[in-house]
């Protein structure tokens, strides 16, 4: 049978990264790409460093297909594993470098993963560990004790200098998968979305601010194990631009990055303009070369803060899971999320819990398809039921509930699903709650969001009951916590209850306990002096 063509489809030059990587050198090997810390790399310079680390791991027998996972911070390293993985055929599985205890291990097995790219401080981790796939462990930077059981390699030791693209013996096509992206849980553990190439260029088109070209550098202090530092990256490629990658974001440096590396746009999450509008205003605000930037979601003050920095907004909606499917160029109300930005190839409706669609102006949930085969993701790994939940009659289901004007403005309202995001990252409430009941003396507990004081975001709390005839101070529990997961998802607040509300049918009613919010009886690790950060890693 001939291949069919589909004009909806892009070529594999342009949205396969190996191939899009190679065509950008070849047009323009001199110009930048990516800009570290220390030094600068042209587009001649990344294809080379890919080619060899993609050559590293063909020899380390990753096949086309196949998960790698990384678990770096951002730096070149960091964007290697995922440009190496994706040259060799394989399929980049960034983890969060917070990832520890069950939540590491579920990540991993998730992947499959034979061969694994760590951070030297990061590696004593996997100790203890139940690990079905790994086998090798490539340990970046010096130090690290890797488990006696894994092959253990240098970073140095699958570097091929000099090496040209490998040649693959099943090209990657635009629907194959480029990424495993892990999102937050909300009935269940973490899942590993699958974005295909395409996803990817869908989200290049859509969410990227339209004037955005050759000139224009992206601010990458996003992690690349997020989609936001991925999407950013990847369409810099698409666009012919370039990128900034640091190791993240830093309140107190951020504007001198922007002027340093000359930095034209950037994503700035709301928990970022909070801690950048808490800084002492400055005359040399508006001197930094940043033009336009995505803000989400708006703040209040939105007008504010653009006039302050002296740039432009843009905003919309988007997932991990599903590219920008709203947007407005010149925001007005901060609540919009705008109107659909493709609506020739984009669907989207507002609807109740059997899928029909509400009249305008009222809440439901969002749920979108999109005409163009592979824009959208292709389900979680490893979780067929929730990919058919998810995919149910034939759309995606976002979770998220929403408003529909009569002008086709998308207001976000609320998320229907019973997540926590906190300080731009998702959490699943399931997986704080299996951690604090790991603890002798928790009966039973329920996480959930609260607003957070400090931004527009949420904060974790866990109301809990204790067995029978054991105490337990909130500062103990917190010193379980730590060590066994990722910094964000430690609660803020705890609250001891003789009972938890429930139903007839014995669940906890969290509606009740999120409407008491943060009371009188409710006890505050921060305002309790334990204040928790990301670790810095040397890059």
């Amino acid at each position: 049978m001939p291949d069919a063509v589909d004009s909806r489809l892009p070529a594999r030059s342009e949205a396969v990264l190996g191939d899009l990587l190679e065509a950008r050198a070849a047009e323009a090997p001199e110009l930048p790409f990516a800009v570290f810390r220390d030094e600068e790399w042209s587009r001649a310079r990344t294809a080379a460093e890919t080619w060899s680390i993609a050559a590293g791991l063909r020899d380390l027998g990753v096949e086309p297909g196949e998960c790698v996972s990384s678990w770096l911070p951002n730096g070149p390293a960091g964007l290697l594993s995922w440009f190496g993985t994706n040259a060799a055929g394989g399929v980049y599985a960034p983890l969060n470098p917070a990832y520890r205890g069950t939540i590491l291990e579920h990540t991993l097995n998730l992947a499959g993963s034979k061969v694994l790219l760590a951070h030297a401080g990061l590696v004593e981790r996997l100790e203890g560990l139940n690990l079905e796939h790994l086998e090798t462990v490539v340990v970046v930077g010096e130090g690290g004790r890797v488990p006696d059981r894994f092959q253990t390699l240098r970073w140095e030791d699958i570097e091929r200098p000099g090496a040209v693209r490998p040649v693959l013996h099943e090209p990657r096509e635009v629907w194959h998968d480029m990424a495993l992206i892990y999102t937050s849980g909300t009935t269940g553990p973490s899942k590993a979305v699958r974005c295909s190439y395409c996803h990817h260029f869908t989200y290049a088109e859509n969410l990227l601010h339209p004037e955005l070209g050759a000139a224009d550098r992206f601010f990458v202090c996003v992690p690349l194990f997020h989609a936001s530092g991925t999407t950013s990256t990847y369409g810099m490629l698409a666009r012919g631009g370039s990128v900034a990658v640091t190791a993240g974001f830093d309140t107190e440096t951020y504007w001198d990055d922007v002027r340093k590396y000359g930095v034209t746009t950037a994503y700035i999450i709301t928990a970022m303009v909070n801690f950048l509008n808490q800084q002492p205003p400055s005359p040399n605000d508006t001197d930094n070369p940043m033009r336009v930037a995505y803000m989400g979601p708006m703040i209040e003050g939105h007008a504010t803060f653009a006039e302050r920095f002296g740039i432009r907004l843009w905003t919309g909606y988007a997932m991990t899971e599903i590219p920008c499917i709203t947007r407005t160029l010149a925001p007005g109300d901060h609540r919009s999320c705008g109107t659909l930005v493709d609506p020739e190839n984009y669907e989207a409706r507002v609807v109740d819990t059997f899928d029909r669609e509400v009249p305008k102006g009222q809440i439901g949930e969002l749920i979108v398809r999109h005409r163009r085969p592979w824009a959208l993701n292709s389900g979680y790994r490893g979780m067929p039921e929730a990919t058919a939940t998810a995919w149910r009659n034939g759309w995606f289901h976002t979770g998220d509930a929403f408003i529909e004007d009569e002008q086709g403005n998308f207001f976000f309202v609320d998320r229907v699903k019973d997540a926590i995001r906190r300080r731009g990252e998702n959490i699943s409430s399931m997986e704080v709650e299996a951690e604090v009941l790991a603890h002798p003396a928790v009966a039973e507990a329920a996480a959930f969001a609260v607003p957070s004081p400090d931004t527009q975001e949420d904060e974790v709390k866990v109301v809990l009951r204790l067995r029978p005839g054991l105490t337990l101070e909130p500062g103990e529990l917190i010193d379980f916590l730590v060590p066994r997961m990722p910094y964000f998802m430690v609660p803020r607040y705890l609250e001891v209850m003789e009972e938890l509300p429930k139903t007839p049918s014995l669940k906890v009613e969290k509606y009740k306990l999120r409407r008491a919010g943060v009371t009188a009886a409710t006890w505050d690790r921060v305002a309790a002096g334990i204040v928790l950060k990301r670790e810095v890693l040397p890059t």
